[in-house]
């Protein structure tokens, strides 16, 4: 007869068996309680004649957990610091993309004022499309690696990249050292911090996520005044030149407070086809991939655009700057709050609901409004709803992904959104140009792509629940 005993060492916070049980969605299977003999446990000493044989058998056999065995999901200290860091790590990197708009209006209107606003236009997006482009490498290197040896070379890149975009001034500068060189450098600190939180919750996800992600609409509020303020007394170099130096600060926190749940196995071959491949076999996710990339595809164009429209109505050129950071500030409360409702009433349903509201008050509102209060409703609501649209796909991708794998399928997804990131603000530009520089059929062309994209995921959710249209969770 099997012999087992236990001796739980921990606190009631490292419960061995709620870890796995809480886990168990993304991948981790629930033991069995009687293992150990005890709920409360960190180190187990067991005993069991089944699996010892010859001399050592019925002597104590030292089991060390795994970490995402020894920490409860969902709370702890660790956990919580995780997702400050992380908001740090996404306040300098997709905080900074969320400033394009700033950065486009200002090149078009100084050192660049001799090219069209399409070909301004590819110097940021650009800038998008790598930072999400590089996920592909960068998540999978964080499931081997884990975040800080990411994170770490990361920063400095980006910083990097940001000092040598305050001396440019021809436009191949602009488009290596903010397109690229900074795109690299982000993307590095981006990933890692979403697929750690990712490993440290599973019912609350999607808060944690959206609390994390709240972080780069407060980039988005605070670089552009920063940015306005120094540039005004100081110039643009020095503009530039502080927010980098404030970036540095904030990816430095990222750096000593984002960990994982997760032990990575260090060193490894990648298997491509394990890694890259396999994912798409699953029919819900790869149409879930293929609607979040169209829905990118239109939800930067607004983005891009809302400050120079704004200047073509009449704004002044530093309201128009502030348009983005009250865009921003109201995407803090859009991040956040949706999360939270993804946790209940479950992620694909306030996606896809999100997403459909974002592409009609396109429509409804940025095309009709030309003075100075409809556009400011319109970035404000904007920044709301579309706050769904790139928040809420990453808990919703990481539902329907093993925990081991979230880094790597975070990346596949973005290596696909990436394309369409990299296409939809010179597209928009290129719309702007043919419509003799009115923004309405940029609107109409964002507005149906997202549709588009909710509509397909809408499709991937379906295959999970059998053809029904709405489940509550």
């Amino acid at each position: 007869m099997e012999q087992k005993t236990a001796i739980g060492v921990s606190e009631a916070a490292n419960n061995k068996a709620s870890a796995l049980a809480f886990s168990s969605p993304s991948g981790i299977e629930p033991i069995d309680k009687g293992a150990c003999g005890t709920t409360d446990v960190k180190l187990c000493i067991v005993q069991s004649n089944e699996h010892i044989s010859g001399p050592e058998k019925g002597k104590d056999e030292k089991a060390v957990l795994e970490p995402h065995e020894l920490y409860h999901p969902d709370t702890g200290r660790k956990a919580w610091l995780c997702v400050f860091g992380a908001g740090c790590g996404i306040f300098c990197s997709f905080g900074y993309v969320n400033v394009i708009g700033v950065f486009e209006e200002y090149y078009i209107s100084h050192q660049l004022k001799d090219f069209t606003a399409s070909q301004v236009s590819w110097i940021t997006s650009l800038e998008t499309c790598l930072v999400v482009f590089f996920g592909v490498f960068v998540g999978r290197l964080y499931d081997i690696f884990g975040p800080k040896p990411l994170l770490i070379p990361g920063t400095i890149i980006m910083t990097l990249g940001i000092m040598m975009t305050s001396v440019c001034t021809d436009y191949y500068q602009f488009l290596l050292a903010q397109g690229v060189c900074t795109s690299i450098g982000a993307a590095m600190i981006f990933n890692p911090c979403i697929s750690a939180v990712s490993s440290w919750f599973v019912k609350k996800r999607a808060t944690a996520l959206g609390l994390v992600n709240a972080g780069s609409s407060l980039g988005g509020v605070l670089i552009p005044i920063i940015f306005r303020n120094v540039e005004l007394k100081a110039g643009f170099g020095w503009g530039v030149r502080t927010v980098g130096l404030v970036l540095l600060f904030f990816s430095a926190i990222s750096c000593v407070t984002v960990t994982s749940r997760i032990r990575q196995p260090g060193r490894q071959a990648i298997n491509f086809k394990q890694t890259y491949i396999h994912p798409f076999k699953s029919l819900s996710f790869t149409l879930s991939a293929i609607g979040i990339a169209l829905v990118y595809w239109g939800v930067f164009i607004p983005i891009s655009f809302i400050p120079s429209n704004a200047v073509k109505h009449g704004f002044s050129p530093t309201l128009a700057f502030y348009l983005t950071s009250i865009q921003n500030a109201v995407s803090v409360v859009g991040r956040i709050a949706p999360g939270v409702l993804a946790d209940k009433f479950g992620r694909f349903n306030i996606y896809i609901i999100g997403v459909y509201v974002t592409a009609i008050i396109t429509v409804a509102l940025w095309i009709p409004a030309t003075g100075h209060v409809p556009i400011i409703l319109y970035a404000g609501l904007y920044g709301f709803f579309s706050g769904i649209a790139v928040t809420v796909w990453q808990p919703m991708i990481a539902e329907i992904s093993p925990i081991k794998e979230i880094g790597a399928r975070l990346g596949a997804v973005s290596a696909v959104q990436s394309f369409s990131s990299l296409f939809g603000s010179p597209a928009g530009g290129a719309i702007v140009t043919h419509n003799g520089g009115k923004y309405w059929g940029a609107a109409v062309f964002a507005a149906v792509t997202m549709f588009a994209g909710a509509t397909v995921v809408q499709c991937a959710r379906m295959t999970i629940t059998n053809g029904k249209l709405w489940v509550a969770k």
